[in-house]
């Protein structure tokens, strides 16, 4: 008869969730001591581990010598004995055969133990993006150094969306300007002639896009508070950017017919300062 594999004894369970608000950073999972008794593993016949079924695998490459498919992963182990940024390696999980190899290699001189220091850094750093290891970060500090290196990967990767919204804000701002071609505008709470008092006090007085360091700055801001996966396609209602769309009679019409709703105008009102004739 096959024997049963025995679970580690120290761990705790679980608390039931409550009807709490999701924080915005993920909290680490504490490493606790544990006893792990000797086991047996269960065999039925068929050889298992034949496979890898977890991680992401790098090639570790050395002078002379090349480990491919290292297994790698983040999530799942936060050592607090052996606290760090996660940039140096807090939370990543290396497959113990690939650096029992690397050991090896470094006893019989093949690599250096720096090189194969770097070599961790350096895969750590690249799959730091694909593993998601940002949401694992407190928020300040990631500001905080984004703002002292003048830049970081969540700017990087969140670049193409700014730009598109600076592209909409100048596509924006152009019809604002020619009320005589778009004589109507609409924004959150309704439609209004685009001459309106109501559409000038809620769009800046003057726009220009961002340039050099308020371009940075700018990125640096919308990519740290901003969820470009949300449905919102806007800067929240900065009155930096102009946050009204001018338009056409035609397009005016088909807009309200848009968000006409079963029981009449309920998705749109008509501004009552400046009654838009259509």
């Amino acid at each position: 008869m096959s024997k049963k594999r025995r679970t580690k004894q120290g761990s705790s369970a679980k608390s039931p969730r409550t009807d709490v608000k999701t924080p915005t950073v993920r909290i680490p999972e504490q490493s606790t001591p544990v006893t792990v008794e000797p086991w047996e593993p269960e065999y039925d016949g068929e050889l298992r581990g034949e496979q890898s079924t977890g991680g992401v695998g790098v090639d570790f490459n050395f002078r002379g010598v090349v480990l491919p498919g290292v297994r790698m992963s983040f999530g799942d182990l936060f050592a607090q004995e052996r606290r760090r940024e996660i940039f140096k390696g807090w939370g990543y999980s290396v497959e113990l055969p690939a650096v029992i190899d690397i050991l090896a290699h470094v006893e019989q001189g093949v690599i250096t133990a720096g090189a194969a220091r770097a070599l961790f850094l350096e895969a750590a750093d690249q799959l730091y993006g694909p593993f998601g290891c940002s949401g694992f970060e407190d928020p300040d500090e990631i500001r905080a150094a984004c703002q002292a290196a003048s830049g970081c990967a969540l700017c990087d990767e969140r670049r193409p969306w700014f730009e598109r919204l600076l592209d909409r804000s100048d596509a924006l701002w152009q019809r604002l300007q020619r009320p005589e071609v778009y004589p109507f505008a609409a924004g959150r709470r309704g439609i209004h002639d685009t001459t309106c008092s109501v559409v000038k006090r809620e769009n800046p007085d003057v726009y220009a896009r961002p340039q050099g360091d308020p371009y940075t700055q700018a990125l640096h801001r919308y990519s740290h508070t901003i969820n470009p996966h949300s449905d919102r396609d806007d800067f929240e209602g900065s009155n930096a950017y102009p946050s009204f769309t001018a338009m056409t009679a035609e397009e005016a019409k088909a807009w309200i017919a848009d968000h006409t709703g079963p029981k009449g105008g309920r998705n749109f009102s008509r501004c009552q300062r400046c009654a838009p004739a259509l």
